[in-house]
């Protein structure tokens, strides 16, 4: 009986050592000994990040402000492009060939001549206005946004009176070809940089 009894005790703690093997396999302990919930935590795995910055809604008049500001600017591009069409290839041999043909109303000479009396776009500034009313429609804190934008078109406005004097130059054989094309750049990136601020303002 005695030995009967020691094989039944040891056959117990054989099983019992089993059952932990088994449970440790499939994770019912942790490292620390503790029971394990059986699932991971989902402390860290929210979707987001707490706390992050967010940008705060654009103004009600933002999409507003930016119209105007974008009229603008293809207010100056169209006075760049009635220029250009205006010029377009005609370069005279010199002055004296640029006053015989500015007799003619019809010549590019004269043409060119009264468009830079009206509509004058080495004198517009309309932009200003432009911005006076943005201004208004915002109804928020721009951020500075709007007196950058005031800076690009200055800029604008002037490369845009050295693309006039420039393509006078040219008519008149002063100036040559490469010069009149840097000059119509220089605006054309204005330009760029002009619409790029304006869409700012809604974003």
């Amino acid at each position: 009986m005695g030995q009967q009894q020691g094989l039944f005790v040891m056959y117990g703690l054989a099983a019992v050592a089993v059952v932990f093997a088994m449970a440790a396999a499939f994770g019912a302990f942790d490292d620390s000994g503790s029971p394990s919930s059986g699932r991971a935590s989902t402390a860290n795995t929210a979707p987001g990040i707490a706390g992050a910055a967010e940008s705060p809604p654009a103004p009600k008049g933002a999409n507003k402000s930016t119209q105007i500001l974008l009229g603008s600017v293809q207010h100056y591009a169209d006075l760049l492009a009635a220029g250009q069409k205006i010029v377009g290839h005609t370069h005279y041999a010199n002055a004296t060939a640029y006053g015989s043909a500015f007799g003619d109303p019809n010549s590019p000479a004269s043409q060119f001549s009264k468009f830079r009396t009206s509509p004058n776009p080495e004198s517009d500034t309309t932009y200003l206005d432009a911005e006076g009313q943005a201004a208004a429609a915002y109804g928020g804190d721009h951020g500075g946004r709007l007196d950058q934008w005031l800076k690009d078109m200055a800029k604008l406005k002037s490369d845009l009176g050295d693309w006039v004097a420039t393509a006078g130059q040219y008519q008149q054989g002063a100036a040559p070809q490469a010069a009149l094309d840097a000059a119509a750049g220089t605006v054309t990136q204005d330009l760029a940089t002009a619409r790029t601020t304006a869409e700012s303002l809604s974003h």
